[in-house]
């Protein structure tokens, strides 16, 4: 806010002076950009319409307060998440919006070589995890440890696709990337598929198995080109909100404050270390650890 009035008074002197110093005074403000960010907006609790038509979330709620600490004006918008990324052919490909700078960045994904190969990630805000979900009773005896006589589904677009099972060294018999959640149900009740390969931890009526994989660089970022700027900004801010203790409190409330599906264990960073006596040794106040 101090900035903009900065500028707007800076402009102001600038004209009633010197053409150069309304020159120069231009350049300042046309620096202070607006950082769009990308949602889906079907994702409840961390990003969703309500029954009032407003986008709501802790995804909102955590750009809001980093954004703030930072001191850059931010907004958000609702796209397809296609527009972000997209499997064809079992390839991981950057969707349009984000190479056309629709936005600066797309939330909550996940930072894997396949899209390292194409585009940037900030540092995680939460980890992400993989599971495999079947049939209630899991009646095809699905074993996530031999996977090599199974069929495998997965969900379009996510990290949780076949080179993340490779790199688990689990080769199925065949995968089915399926469009959405509907078209997986459809699969797995029709016994195409014997098992859901994907990130969630509960869908209602199957039953997701209590393993827990990790195929990942690191857990949930903001994605962006790799020539954007948001990672300079954000990261700092960022760990000052984890560091302040503010994170904590913010992940640990999504539920409660959103409902939706429910919050893994695993989904929060661990909270900032406490700061060791002299005697001690140990982490350092604020560094995130575990899984980056």
């Amino acid at each position: 806010m101090l900035e903009r009035l900065a500028c707007s008074l800076k402009m102001y002197h600038g004209f009633l002076t010197s053409t150069i110093i309304l020159q120069s005074v231009f350049i300042f403000c046309k620096s202070e950009k607006t950082w769009m960010f990308s949602v889906g907006g079907n994702r409840k609790p961390a990003n969703f319409i309500d029954t009032d038509g407003y986008l709501k979330g802790a995804d909102v709620d955590l750009i809001k307060s980093v954004c703030e600490i930072a001191n850059k004006r931010c907004e958000i918008t609702v796209q397809p998440f296609e527009e972000c990324v997209r499997t064809v052919r079992d390839r991981i490909y950057p969707g349009i919006g984000i190479m056309s700078k629709w936005y600066d960045a797309c939330v909550g994904y996940v930072s894997i070589p396949e899209r390292l190969n194409s585009m940037a990630f900030t540092d995680a805000y939460a980890n992400a995890v993989a599971t495999f979900t079947v049939l209630k009773g899991n009646p095809h005896n699905f074993n996530p440890d031999n996977v090599s006589e199974s069929v495998i589904t997965t969900l379009n677009g996510l990290f949780t696709s076949s080179p993340c099972l490779k790199r688990l060294n689990k080769v199925p018999k065949g995968i089915i990337v399926a469009a959405d959640l509907n078209k997986v149900k459809d699969l797995l009740n029709n016994g195409s598929a014997d098992a859901l390969f994907s990130p969630r931890t509960l869908i209602p009526g199957y039953d997701v198995l209590p393993a827990r994989y990790d195929c990942t660089t690191s857990g949930l970022g903001m994605m962006v080109r790799k020539d954007n700027e948001l990672p300079g900004w954000w990261n700092p801010a960022f760990q000052s909100f984890y560091k302040s203790g503010n994170y904590t409190v913010w992940c640990k409330s999504i539920n409660q404050k959103y409902g939706g599906i429910r919050i893994d264990d695993s989904y929060c960073l661990p909270p900032p270390a406490v700061k060791p006596t002299a005697s001690g040794s140990g982490t350092q106040p604020g560094q995130i650890v575990g899984r980056r």
